[in-house]
């Protein structure tokens, strides 16, 4: 039988992210008939160690001798990773948020970049502030860890593209104890005409902003637009009591509520399995082992690594988040969810946008040449 080896990664920020990403991997193998494949687990910490990740993936290649490295780690150790993995004539697969740009220039062909497109939503909902007249004066409001991340300029970049103009830029303490929104709300009150926020928070800064910027919200009339860490309710960060907010709107890429074959697949067999509900992360492991589980079909009928990710190109997957798509650079995306968040965290679907090719070219088209950010672990991985 095949072998998959998981370069796992730890996180202050959701404890639990490994196991549930483990579980979904498990739960999709499982219930997919796959149940057997043998999975072989790594850590890799936050994925800042090129040295050690790369070590790891030795073991993994040389020692169990898989078939596939799923590695949850950053898009930049393609470049270290791929020719690896390659040479012993493997599957890579890169999963993680997708807040930092995809490789462009440079072609892995057998590199699969599988992520929650964090940055496609964000750029989404940067043009979607900018295309509202009454939001053409914006604030981007974020905290130290969120805005080292190319999300952050996918975000403002395609509002400005859209016509928007950036007020004040808000950068807050990642500490809770630290953390106060006193010079965003001096601005505010100073600059009345500036009454859109383009908010990209996560973990605990997603709560500490949602409580604080609550009353703020109320009394200047703003308009939130959202991140899509700031729409889910990943357990870590709202164990207790979901926040108020009174609106706040953006793209996101799933949702547990999701009215769908395939989701109701997840969620059901999932909570079946582990007793509990299944999170962002867990359907991020679930999505992952479809893909890897129709590579591994492919191949076995005596396709090639290239051969066999062109099939899935072609013939592409249905996922709880809907049908996958797979670009010329082997990026992974799904359908977009825009959305509106009321009340506790109660989100609602507004509108759907199956097929984010065109936006995603959009994207692709406005990277900058130059480094402009040095944020090398992981995503949601601190």
């Amino acid at each position: 039988m095949p072998a998959i080896g998981i370069l796992l990664p730890g996180s202050t920020l959701y404890p639990s992210i490994a196991i549930d990403f483990l579980q979904g991997v498990r739960c999709c193998l499982k219930l997919n008939g796959a149940g057997d494949i043998a999975l072989h687990n790594m850590p890799v910490g936050y994925g800042i160690n090129e040295a050690e990740v790369v070590a790891q993936t030795e073991k993994l290649l040389f020692t169990h001798d898989v078939d596939v490295v799923l590695a949850y780690v950053d898009h930049r150790l393609a470049q270290r990773l791929s020719p690896l993995v390659a040479a012993a004539g493997k599957l890579l697969v890169i999963t993680n948020a997708g807040a930092h740009y995809p490789p462009t220039g440079t072609t892995y062909d057998n590199t699969l970049f599988h992520s929650l497109n964090h940055n496609l939503y964000s750029f989404m909902t940067g043009r979607l502030c900018g295309s509202v007249p009454a939001a053409k004066k914006a604030i981007t409001a974020t905290s130290y860890y969120d805005g080292g991340y190319q999300h952050c300029h996918a975000m403002t970049n395609a509002y400005t593209t859209a016509g928007g103009e950036i007020q004040y830029n808000f950068v807050s303490h990642y500490k809770k104890q630290e953390f106060n929104l006193n010079p965003l709300a001096a601005f505010i009150q100073n600059n009345p005409a500036a009454n859109a926020l383009l908010c990209l928070y996560s973990g605990d800064m997603a709560r500490c902003f949602y409580e604080q910027i609550a009353p703020l919200q109320q009394q200047f009339d703003l308009q939130l637009y959202g991140s899509p860490m700031l729409f889910d309710n990943t357990p870590g960060d709202f164990k207790e009591t979901n926040p108020y907010v009174r609106e706040i709107k953006g793209y996101t890429g799933w949702l547990p509520s999701l009215d769908n074959e395939h989701n109701s697949r997840l969620t059901t067999f999932f909570q079946k399995e582990h007793n509990k509900a299944a999170n962002l992360f867990s359907l991020q492991g679930w999505e992952t082992a479809l893909l890897i589980n129709a590579f591994l079909q492919q191949q076995a009928e005596g396709d090639t690594v290239t051969g066999a990710i062109e099939y899935i190109k072609k013939e592409q997957v249905q996922s709880p988040r809907g049908q996958l798509r797979i670009t010329d650079g082997y990026a992974v995306t799904g359908p977009a969810y825009q959305v509106t968040a009321t009340g506790r965290l109660e989100v609602q679907v507004q509108k759907v946008v199956e097929d984010c090719t065109p936006a995603w070219n959009d994207m692709i088209s406005q990277i900058p040449d130059t480094t402009f950010t040095t944020w090398n672990n992981t995503y949601l991985c601190i």
